[in-house]
Formats: C-alpha cells, structure tokens, sequence
C-alpha cells in the first residue's frame, strides 16, 4: 500500500485501487509546500500507483510514500516531508519522535518508507504521515514543549516541510489561531 501526497489536481487521475482519504484545507508551519490544496489518497498496490503515475500529466506535485497502516477516524493527518542534510544528527530525533506523537493521539500511517516520484519537481527524501485524533491534537504536538528539543534537531538536520490537512474543509478556526499565534512569537 502507498500514500500519495499530491497537489488536489491529481484527483482525476486516481482509478481503480484508490481512495481518498484527506482533501481539506492545508496549513504550513514551516517553508512552503509545492501545492497549496493537498490531495492525500491511499493506493492500493503498484500497479494502481503506475496507473497514477501514467495519467499525472500537468499535476503540479506529487510523490508516493509506502504506508503500513490503514488510516482510522482522525480528523487531521500531518505531512512531514524532509530533504536531508545530516543523517547522523537526525538520528536521535527519529528514535525519540514516536513517543511524543504517541502522547499527543498520534499514530503514523506512513514513515519514511520508499518513496516513488509521481509527477512536478519536488521529491523530499523522507516523508512521514501522522494521523491526529484533530487539528488541535496536530498544532498541540507541534507546538509542545516536550516535542521542541527534537524539533530543534529536525529543523538543523533537514531542510523540512510540515504540513497540516483536515480530512475535509476547512482547518478549525481554533487550531488556525493556534498556529498564527505561534508563527508570529517566532
């Protein structure tokens, strides 16, 4: 099974062997995204992926990432996608994360993984999927005191990308405030 991760104008292209699973609103907490309104599908196996693939012609981005857990009810998944610049030092952030996503009613569907180019340019080196119980559970891990020792780590050992998707609509205006209050304490 793969998680495509895609700008929304892929939605046309998936057939047979895949579904939907989030499409709402996008924020981003860290650089910008090569798609503003996201697109996350669970693909079957293979030859569903290789049929996306075929029919992706002028989709702005998109990548596959091999999933290993079926998604359940949350109502906010995270996209956190890196290009690596120091393996050593990312290390002991990627023993140290899953506790902390764990406390917070997170659980990985996708993590790090094989990663398959789809279509447009931008290919991270890894890329994790987490699913939240709400968009509030996602801004409060991130946000978290306990989670900003390893966030220090993951942002000197990556160029990274991180990015909150409601399964559908709109983000709640109180996970939105979260962030914006946040990004401007810096």
């Amino acid at each position: 099974m793969h998680y495509l991760i895609s700008s929304n104008d892929i939605a046309g292209a998936l057939g047979v062997g895949s579904r939907v699973i989030a499409e709402g609103e996008m924020l981003s907490f860290e650089e910008p995204w090569a798609f503003d309104a996201p697109l996350i599908a669970r693909v079957e196996d293979a030859a569903a992926l290789d049929a996306v693939k075929s029919r992706a012609v002028g989709v702005a981005s998109a990548f596959a990432v091999e999933g290993f857990d079926e998604p359940g009810a949350g109502q906010a998944i995270v996209i956190a996608a890196h290009l690596m610049r120091d393996m050593e030092m990312f290390k002991p952030y990627a023993a140290a994360v899953p506790d902390v996503i764990k406390r917070f009613g997170g659980r990985f569907l996708a993590r790090a993984g094989k990663l398959t180019p789809v279509a447009g340019s931008f290919m991270p080196d890894r890329a994790i999927l987490i699913e939240f119980p709400t968009a509030d559970d996602a801004v409060a891990f991130y946000f978290s005191d306990v989670y900003a020792p390893l966030l220090k780590i993951r942002l000197a050992a990556t160029d990274p990308r991180f990015g909150l998707v409601a399964r559908s609509g709109r983000i709640p205006d109180s996970a939105r405030a979260a962030v914006a209050r946040h990004l401007r304490a810096g």
